[in-house]
């Protein structure tokens, strides 16, 4: 199933995320357009992009995800510090987003609200098909997108479902997730040791872990009776009940009752959704406050204010004093270069070259073309009162205002001002406008390419899969080709081999189960695979055993480095008999996928060993000596040149020993004698010189050192043969 989350990452999110991970259903993440960190691997591709973007349309047609769960009332994108703000961009993002979904046709759309759309008192457990009584704005708005959800619902084909979750708690990982009674008691506790509390307001909780599990129990359920559903524990607690669960963790912890107000007690009824999804909670107060009082005590450094948030408001009044300074800027200039151009203008008064030229009309200009209509009209009033100032050396003020020139002049001026100003105010807009344009269709460029970009890594992994399905096609078919050809006892030398090149890695062992506890290793093609061991004692590696009594391939999730990365079994009679081991997988490739690759190779290896051991019985009466475990000289050189040749592949190491003793014995002895004291994994012969040998298997001269010491107390000399 293909879940594509609204949200940005935190606690919430990623718990979600690990646990359909966890489920094998596929992941896509819109984080907002503030993200900048790196792709969680357990995201399968995560855009990075705003809710209310054009972007969304090419997003959901790129993904067609199956759900769209938004995240909503726990979006940490949303502050809620400027509330008209956050609010717009809340519902515009939750419209555009249900709008995209409704074009795809997507199948589903899951709103997550809260208790937080409830403000009122209630005596008895609110149902879901309570009105919402918010006051507060965040509340109003969390309220106003459950009202668009189910408008779109009754008027659409969009199956929309509202979840509201009634105070969610978790143990917080930085000091901004501590947004719920019960971190927001640890904190205060860990801070000053004590805790001040106010009985009246009694309400329910419900873990993070058991919500996601709700979540998921309710996206997996292919039908829903309703479009509310409550997920609550349902269970009313108090602040005094968290504090006393505190201090059981902390006996030193004071806590001060400071009730006051009127009682309010808001419990969201959940019964319906425990009914209809089987949904129970398993997480209980009791159990979990005190864990994580002593997480977050544990980890306080976590939550001492930031730095950057101390400084944030200060920072913001600097920019706004930077702003009004560069808004000032133009007046400072125009003041500025009005008196050097006063003072010009009374010393070309009467001058011969430059008496006509009007130095007032020159500076308007340059304002008016500058910095437009604003400052062409200051300079235009600073030039009047200039030029009137100038007058006024020899004539008398009323000689100046009966003066039609004077007026003139003032008109003259201030017409040039505002037509020169308008014309750079109209061609700066038309600037703006087109590099805004411009700009918004960068931003566009820019969404879509990114867009591409992962629509390409998608069509990649999604190509590399079909041609490693059709490739797979064509190398079993040379597998069998292959085992088929070999001789019959090579078959799982070789198989080692084929396993590595099909799942693409280069460390495979095979090992052989000796009995109920010990597996040895038969094959290998690499010192990493033989990092276990010659012998493991397989029936202390539980996880591993567990899925191998439930033919399954065991998958190492945890990458504990005792256990191979991948494990699968040959079985017989429904029993195993060979575990084959992996390691040196990417984890991308330790996938649904890989695992039925090798459960299919497991079965074609069994089927030519199978071939293989009925053509060896086949030719018993040949092969041993009668009435012996004896192999004959042809069967046991041909055994021998197998372990040879597999040596010279670096598949396992062998050694013979040439056996001899004092008191002759017949082959019906050797035969009793050797069989005896050897393991089921080794073999007796005898060879082309006539001489009666051991081949012991997996063994270097080294390792064979003991079995010469066991013949030895009985008077049997081996001899290792080069």
């Amino acid at each position: 199933m293909k879940i594509f989350i609204v949200g940005k990452y935190n606690t919430f999110v990623n718990k979600l995320i690990q646990k359909f991970h966890k489920e094998n259903d596929k992941i896509y993440v819109l984080t907002g357009e503030k993200y900048n960190g790196k792709k969680p691997h357990q995201v399968f591709e995560q855009y990075v992009f705003p809710y209310s973007g054009d972007s969304i349309i090419e997003i959901l047609d790129s993904v067609r995800p199956d759900v769209i769960l938004f995240t909503g009332a726990y979006d940490s994108n949303f502050q809620w510090h400027n509330v008209r703000s956050e609010s717009m961009h809340y519902i515009s993002g939750l419209i555009n987003l249900i709008m995209s979904a409704e074009m795809y046709q997507i199948k589903r759309f899951v709103y997550l609200s809260s208790h937080e759309v409830f403000e009122l008192h209630s005596d008895h457990l609110i149902a879901p098909e309570d009105d919402a009584n918010a006051s507060d704005y965040r509340g109003i708005a969390i309220a106003q997108g459950e009202q668009l959800c189910r408008h779109f619902n009754e008027t659409t084909n969009l199956d929309i479902s509202i979840l509201r979750i009634d105070h969610m708690y978790k143990t917080p990982q930085s000091l901004e997730e501590v947004n719920d009674p019960v971190s927001e008691l640890c904190l205060e506790a860990i801070k000053n040791g004590t805790v001040t509390v106010n009985e009246n307001n009694t309400f329910s909780m419900i873990h993070v872990s058991d919500v996601v599990f709700g979540i998921y129990q309710f996206l997996q359920s292919k039908e829903h009776k309703h479009t509310f559903y409550h997920l609550s524990s349902s269970n009313p607690l108090t602040e005094l009940t968290i504090a006393e669960e505190i201090r059981k963790a902390d006996d030193s912890i004071v806590i001060q009752d400071n009730t006051s107000g009127a009682k309010n007690r808001r419990i969201l009824d959940s019964s319906a959704f425990n009914e209809e999804f089987e949904f129970k909670i398993f997480n209980s107060y009791e159990k979990t406050i005190p864990a994580i009082y002593k997480k977050m005590r544990k980890n306080k450094k976590n939550f001492k204010p930031n730095a950057k948030e101390h400084s944030a408001g200060f920072s913001r009044f600097i920019a706004r004093m930077k702003a009004l300074l560069f808004a000032l800027i133009p007046f400072v200039e125009n003041f500025i270069i009005f008196i050097p151009v006063f003072m010009i203008n009374n010393r070309a008064m009467g001058s011969q070259y430059f008496g006509k030229l009007d130095f007032f009309l020159l500076y308007v200009l340059l304002f008016a073309g500058v910095y437009g209509t604003k400052q062409a009209v200051l300079s235009a009033t600073l030039s009047v009162i200039g030029y009137c100032f100038r007058q006024l050396y020899y004539r008398t003020g009323i000689e100046l205002l009966i003066d039609y020139n004077t007026y003139l002049w003032i008109a003259q001026l201030f017409i040039v001002a505002m037509a020169v100003g308008r014309l750079r105010d109209s061609t700066q807009s038309i600037a703006y406008d087109k590099d805004e344009e411009i700009r918004f269709l960068n931003s566009q460029l820019e969404d879509l390419v990114s867009i591409n970009d992962s629509n390409n890594r998608i069509k990649n992994i999604y190509q590399n899969r079909i041609l490693d399905y059709d490739d797979s096609l064509v190398k079993i078919y040379s597998i069998t080709s292959q085992l088929d050809t070999v001789e019959a006892g090579a078959v799982l030398f070789y198989a080692a081999g084929i396993i590595g090149q099909i799942l693409d890695t280069e460390d495979v062992a095979i090992y052989q189960i000796a009995n109920g506890d010990y597996c040895r290793l038969f094959s290998a093609t690499s010192e990493q695979a033989k990092s276990l061991g010659k012998s493991v004692k397989y029936s202390t590696m539980t996880d591993m055993v567990t899925a191998i009594k439930n033919k399954q391939v065991y998958v190492n999730k945890t990458m504990d480095a005792d256990y191979p990365l991948m494990a699968s079994a040959i079985y017989r009679s429904d029993e195993p008999i060979e575990i084959i081991m992996l390691w040196g997988l990417p984890f991308e490739k330790m996938t649904q996928y890989q695992c039925n690759l090798l459960t299919v190779l497991g079965y074609m290896i069994y089927n030519s060993v199978e071939r293989a051991d009925r053509y060896l019985d086949a030719l018993s009466t040949t092969r041993f000596i009668p009435n012996t475990k004896l192999l004959a000289k042809d069967a046991f050189e041909e055994l021998n040149n197998i372990y040879h040749d597999a040596m010279e592949k670096g598949f396992t190491e062998y050694t013979v020993l040439e056996v001899s003793s004092a008191i002759e014995k017949t082959y019906e002895e050797w035969s009793t004698v050797l069989s005896s004291k050897l393991r089921f994994t080794d073999y007796i012969g005898i060879n082309k010189n006539g001489r009666v040998c051991i081949l012991l298997t997996n063994s270097n001269v080294k390792d064979a050192q003991f079995i010469i010491q066991r013949f030895a107390d009985m008077n049997v000399i081996c001899t290792p043969v080069e």
